[in-house]
């Protein structure tokens, strides 16, 4: 008896969902912490691979990386994008993206290749 309850198989039906009209999906969600960082990351390393400076030399991959986290906090910030930047002052907005860009770089990785111990 046990070895033909192994043998059935019972089919159960899924409940199958419908996507709500008025939510939509992008590619680029800029409402969160986590987009930021994406959005950043995936902006830098399309940009080292367009200069190859970029791509060889840490402190401007990071300087790179910083600048592009300011920019996107603010235009998310300005939009009214996300919803944790909302009520905050424009310099707080700065440093959210000055540690969004940090962030995005990996800034342990990268500093501990800059100021590391050399083997």
């Amino acid at each position: 008896m046990l070895l033909m309850m192994l043998f059935i198989a019972i089919q159960l039906p899924a409940q199958t969902i419908q996507p709500d009209p008025e939510v939509s999906s992008s590619v680029f969600d800029l409402s969160t912490f986590t987009g930021i960082v994406a959005v950043i990351s995936l902006i830098v390393t399309q940009l080292a691979k367009k200069i190859p400076v970029i791509s060889t030399n840490t402190i401007l991959k990071i300087l790179v990386s910083v600048i592009v986290g300011i920019a996107a906090s603010l235009l998310s910030w300005w939009l009214g994008l996300a919803d944790f930047l909302t009520g905050l002052l424009w310099w707080q907005v700065l440093i959210q993206g000055l540690l969004a860009g940090l962030t995005a770089c990996g800034f342990y990785d990268l500093f501990k290749g800059v100021f590391g111990k050399k083997e």
